[in-house]
Parts: structure tokens; sequence; C-alpha cells
């Protein structure tokens, strides 16, 4: 059961990592009369957005691990 924990979190970890890095804006885009006003999100905020997205899909694939680990048990 700790096996699949640890590859579901670590599997979950990347998987979230990689949907975040496509996913979560760098920039704003405020419309205004006559155009549009773009102001960018500094590095900083932008990492830890991503690395926050990534540990809650750690917890994600954590829960899924034992969920698949208990239904082993079920099954076999």
């Amino acid at each position: 059961m700790e096996k699949n924990m640890q590859k579901g979190s670590i599997y979950g970890f990347f998987l979230f990592f990689a949907f975040s890095v496509l996913f979560v804006d760098y920039k704003i885009v405020t419309p205004f009369d006559s155009g549009y006003t773009t102001e960018y999100i500094y590095v900083y905020d932008y990492i830890v957005s991503i690395i926050r997205y990534s540990v809650i899909g750690a917890f994600v694939g954590m829960f899924v691990g034992i969920g698949v680990s208990i239904c082993k048990k079920f099954v076999s």
C-alpha cells in the first residue's frame, strides 16, 4: 500500500506540474475603451502557483494510490 501511495504522489506531482505549466496564466489582459493592457505576473508568483498546483496533484495522486491498493485487496 505504501508503494502505491508513493508512486501515485510522484506521478500526480509531475502530471499536475506539466498541466499547470500549460494552463496557468502568466499574464493578465485587461480591456479598456480602445484596446487592451497586458500585465505580466512576476516570475516568483508564477512559480509558486505552479508548485501549489503540483503539490495538490501529489495529494490527489496519493489518494488515488490508496484507492488502487484498497481495490487490489478486494479483488484478490
